[in-house]
């Protein structure tokens, strides 16, 4: 150590030769250290800012403060790229330069010192030893202080690096793995280079716009304009008094004998600002423009006329039966062949034929009971229902017989009699013009039932039931018995109606507000349709199956397509009061709803069998009754495009 550093060791018993050596210590510890340091000059720290970031000093002339709080003024860097480029270009020592952004300073690597960070990077030490024992290898596992020898698998040839040697020399035969890949680089043209102007815009620029032309003076601009065209002092005042932007010349007309008389103008300095403006302002992409109206964008929507055949007329009135003794139409169904027309009363079963509207029987019922509905089958059965269960009907006159009823007498006979069954199954035939084939009663009130495509099976909804299990049942007439497909059922649910897909398995239930689809070969529920209704109260469903339209009491109609979510497609409100029915019909591309408010709609849908293609509903025609009664029932008929309704005071129209 220096001797002017140090304290002599026998100084320590004279006071005053220790004041004299502590005299000749630095004044400063950072300085003390410095100089005792083993550190370069280079790792000297000239701010001190501690740990204060150097964002702060970002927007200033200055890096900071050294030791004696002397601001360190920041060294001139390049202004840009241009600057940085040129300077490579006259350095050859560009790459050895770092920036030291503390000391805000330029350092220059010697090659003692990209050696070192070469070997840093290698994973060698900093400094090559000296040591005669020490060397150097690249695997040092191999090389333990173990007493142990290494085992024989070290030094045989990995069988895991042969099998991803493999890999890759097949990866880079093939062409997946590409050695030495090319390296994308930016082409730099030079700008001021000699080059044809055509040649650079057509190469790396777009295309040229002509900048705006600068409007024309006129005559009013003319230092000797006609008569008429200078102001007279009302105009003069109104001009004066009008916004700059509302006139309709940016400045007052004046008369001179000469040009020489004419001043310098005092809004040239503005002009050339505005023109200024609109040269920056202009447009830098050409578009073209289309000149196309609003109604281009609607699409094409066909006229009624190209959309016949449908309803439009009232054709006749059928026969009406004593009303005060049959009550209110309940419900009306045709049957398969359009021959038969069925009108369900409160009281009374009214059968027509549709030709010739001559009244072909009459079927009554006692007051103590009522008859709720009735719906034909495609082999000519017919299901009308009554309090406390449903009878089955033979349609036709010449009394053909039927392989499920008799298939069902059968299998009834079987049935012993003192079995504990709440569904009676009685086949007893009489001799009207309609043949009563059986009776199944029940203690239930069935409002609704549909005939399956096959004819064989029957499903009834019964809403207002002691046990909600019951208030969906199958029934099967080959077998003569009756199934509760829904044994746990919510409390909560109030079915409406309940339908028989037209092609497939499958069993659709509304309830009030949703419409469940639920598969009878799965037994499972396959879709949940959120309808978004107060109160739902009829279904169709579309010939083809993919999809269904839903009325409801509060004036709305929606339209479900099944392959496209569980929302409506289209939600339709024409209607002023409740709807009653909604029907689709079975050969042409029609369906209609009708209300309360006693009209009947008519509305063409037309179905792609492509799927990217939305279905088509357009409005038809507005069908409506003569007194305004509330239309309770509509059929189609199946082959042609005639409409049937039903009023509440038991009127039966055909529309055609």
């Amino acid at each position: 150590m220096n001797q002017n550093n140090t304290i002599n060791i026998r100084a320590i018993r004279n006071k005053k030769s220790i004041k004299k050596d502590l005299s000749l210590q630095p004044k400063n510890i950072h300085d003390q250290y410095y100089q005792e340091s083993d550190d370069s000059e280079d790792e000297k720290i000239l701010s001190k800012i501690g740990r204060l970031q150097t964002k702060k000093y970002k927007d200033k002339d200055f890096i900071g403060y050294d030791e004696n709080l002397n601001k360190i003024q920041k060294k001139k860097q390049f202004q840009d790229t241009i600057d940085e480029f040129i300077n490579k270009t006259e350095n050859k020592d560009w790459w050895r330069v770092v920036r030291d952004e503390m000391n805000n300073q330029d350092v220059v690597l010697s090659d003692k010192q990209l050696q070192l960070l070469d070997r840093i990077r290698t994973g060698k030490t900093a400094i090559k030893l000296a040591d005669d024992y020490y060397f150097e290898h690249e695997d040092f596992n191999q090389f333990d202080l173990l007493s142990s020898y290494n085992p024989k698998r070290r030094f045989l040839p990995s069988k895991w690096e042969r099998i991803k040697i493999n890999k890759l020399v097949q990866g880079i035969k093939l062409g997946r793995i590409v050695l030495n890949p090319p390296q994308k680089v930016e082409k730099i043209f030079d700008i001021w280079e000699n080059v044809a102007e055509d040649q650079v815009l057509s190469k790396y620029l777009p295309a040229r716009i002509p900048a705006s032309k600068a409007q024309l003076p006129s005559n009013v601009a003319s230092y000797n304009p006609p008569e008429e065209y200078l102001f007279t002092e009302q105009e003069k005042q109104q001009w004066l008094q009008t916004d700059p932007e509302d006139r309709e010349i940016p400045f007052i007309p004046q008369k001179f004998k000469h040009l020489r008389n004419v001043p310098s103008s005092e809004q040239l300095a503005k002009d050339l600002f505005n023109r200024c403006l609109d040269l920056y302002l202009a447009p830098r992409i050409r578009r073209k423009k289309l000149m196309m109206k609003s109604t281009d964008f609607l699409p094409e929507i066909p006229k009624p006329e190209e959309l016949k055949p449908f309803p439009t007329r009232l054709n006749f009135e059928f026969g009406q039966i004593d009303t005060t003794k049959s009550g209110q139409v309940k419900q009306i169904s045709i049957s398969q062949d359009g021959q038969i027309l069925g009108v369900c009363y409160e009281y009374a079963v009214a059968f027509f034929d549709a030709k010739t509207t001559k009244c072909l029987l009459t079927k009554w019922q006692s007051e103590d009971k009522q008859f709720l509905g009735l719906d034909f089958s495609q082999s000519g059965l017919i299901c009308i229902l009554q309090s406390n269960g449903f009878i089955i009907l033979n349609s036709y006159i010449d009394k053909r017989q039927h392989p499920n009823v008799e298939d069902g007498e059968k299998a009834n006979k079987q049935i012993p009699k003192n079995s504990n069954n709440v569904f009676e199954w009685n086949f007893e035939l009489d001799d009207n013009v309609f043949q009563q084939l059986l009776e199944v009663k029940m203690p239930y009130d069935p409002l609704y039932a549909q005939f399956h495509s096959k004819s064989d099976y029957i499903v009834s909804t019964q809403p207002h039931t002691h046990v909600k299990s019951h208030c969906i049942l199958v029934h099967s007439i080959s077998k003569s018995s009756t199934s509760i497909p829904f044994q746990n059922m919510k409390a909560s649910t109030e079915v409406q109606q309940t339908i028989f897909h037209p092609t497939k398995p499958e069993l659709y239930i509304m309830t009030n507000k949703n419409i469940f689809i639920y598969s009878l070969t799965k037994q499972q529920l396959m879709k949940k349709l959120l309808a978004g209704n107060q109160q739902n109260s009829t279904i169709a469903i579309h010939p083809y199956g993919d999809n269904l339209i839903v009325g409801s009491n509060d004036q709305k109609v929606c339209w479900f397509d099944l392959d496209m979510g569980k929302t409506p497609f289209k939600k339709m409100s024409y209607h002023k009061n409740g709807v009653r029915r909604v029907i689709f019909h079975k050969t042409y591309p029609l369906f209609a709803s009708c209300s309360d408010d006693g009209t009947i709609n008519i509305f063409h849908c037309r179905i792609s069998t492509d799927l990217n293609q939305a279905p088509v509903i357009l409005p038809l025609k507005v069908l409506k009754q003569k007194k305004k009664e509330s239309v309770m029932d509509v059929a189609f008929h199946p082959t042609q495009p005639w409409i049937y309704s039903a009023s509440k005071e038991g009127v039966v129209s055909l529309w055609t």
